[in-house]
């Protein structure tokens, strides 16, 4: 049916739609929408005014997305990468690969450096280096807001310019934030090894306008180690070291933030890994890893009891046969339970034109292979690591007004 007219009409105290002279109850027609792709849904914001309020409420957006994720055209991937230093491009395609289609360009400064964080409910957060600039990215309305400066002070050298940033979602509250650890340099020292005298915590929420800083420190000795953790159900993981670089600890752990409650933890890790693990979202569930081996089954850990610390091993196939193996990156599982893995370095073995993406399927023990193509790649070494694959769901969160 093409739809010509819309009108609000009430019946029986409900609210609903006048849709060429048809009565559509308001329940009937959200629930219509929010099963549309987001590129329909955009259309029909044009239809009426009152479709337009509808669609951009919140309640519709997190009814949409919740959908878009059991719909095979609302889960896709975003591949941003870099060839020049004043530009990112970011790119989509589908699961299945294929032609990605170039979504927008974020201009960059001259000789600036950035980093993808993690995607979260199909949001993306990510940071230039040198001058920093925190970004966040919706990929699904090419909307993309810069966040204010943080008023934290910083040492000069980049290892204490580079932000340790992590990205998050609290269900319970349905907000998005930015924690960012900073470490403070003892008064007398200027330099890259200086020792830490503290660290500083501060947070962004998503719809705020400034940065807070937060009081609670993690358990000592221990404080949020790297340049940023992984988020699982509304708690940023990190892994964790000691309070002073030149220390050691006799066992590694993990520190856990809890978004809602702004609190630290820690977390005790399985026997398995012998070294720092990366850690990853599998399904829902924290999963530790090291990098990749050439020649040995993978040992993956996955945290299934959240109360009792307890971790479940899981073998994952040797990857021997894939060329660069030991530089692939686990980024976690789609939507379909599948784990993807990719290595910048196969554009170089690639044909030109095309790269390839991994699927690992944990249930059969099999791996296929993606093929993108479209993708303007590098052509030398030095700019490899500058292609990062996100997972992503259609979300209409709007970040405008932030």
């Amino acid at each position: 049916m093409r739809l010509k007219k819309c009108t609000r009409g009430i019946s029986s105290g409900n609210t609903g739609e006048m849709v060429n002279d048809v009565y559509l109850p308001r329940e009937i027609v959200i629930d219509i929408l929010t099963r549309l792709p987001a590129k329909a849904v955009g259309q029909c914001k044009c239809i009426c005014k009152h479709w337009r309020a509808l669609i951009e409420d919140p309640t519709f957006a997190e009814l949409h997305h919740n959908r878009a994720k059991c719909r095979p055209d609302g889960c896709y991937l975003v591949i941003s990468l870099s060839i020049s230093f004043d530009k990112i491009d970011f790119f989509s395609v589908g699961y299945g690969g294929g032609s990605a289609q170039h979504l927008f360009t974020l201009p960059t400064q001259e000789k600036g450096w950035y980093h993808i964080k993690q995607s979260v409910n199909g949001l993306i957060c990510g940071y230039l280096i040198r001058p920093i600039s925190i970004f966040i990215v919706n990929p699904t309305t090419k909307e993309v807001v810069t966040l204010p400066q943080s008023s934290m002070p910083r040492g000069d050298s980049l290892f204490f310019t580079h932000p340790r940033l992590s990205f998050g979602f609290d269900p319970t509250t349905k907000q998005y934030k930015v924690f960012n650890v900073s470490p403070n340099l003892h008064p007398s020292a200027n330099t890259e090894f200086a020792e830490y005298s503290y660290y500083q915590y501060e947070i962004f929420t998503l719809g705020t306008h400034s940065w807070r800083k937060i009081d609670v420190v993690p358990p000592s000795p221990h404080f949020p180690f790297g340049f940023g953790g992984i988020c699982v159900n509304g708690v940023i993981y990190w892994r964790s070291t000691s309070t002073k670089p030149s220390s050691t600890i006799d066992k590694e752990v993990i520190v856990a933030f809890d978004l809602k409650e702004e609190r630290f933890r820690v977390i005790p890790l399985p026997d398995g890994p012998s070294a720092m693990p990366c850690l990853r979202e599998l399904g829902g569930h924290l999963a530790a890893c090291e990098d990749f081996p050439e020649d040995v089954p993978e040992e993956l850990w996955i945290l299934e009891d959240y109360e009792n610390w307890v971790w479940v091993k899981v073998i994952i196939t040797p990857l021997r046969n894939l060329v660069f193996a030991h530089y692939f990156h686990m980024n976690g599982a789609i939507q379909t339970g599948e784990i993807l893995l990719h290595s910048p370095l196969m554009a170089l073995c690639s044909p030109p034109g095309l790269f390839y993406i991994y699927y690992y399927d944990r249930k059969k023990s099999s791996m296929r292979r993606i093929d993108i193509t479209g993708l303007p790649l590098p052509e030398v070494i030095g700019q490899l690591g500058r292609i990062r694959v996100s997972d992503c769901v259609e979300n209409l969160f709007s970040l405008r007004g932030i």
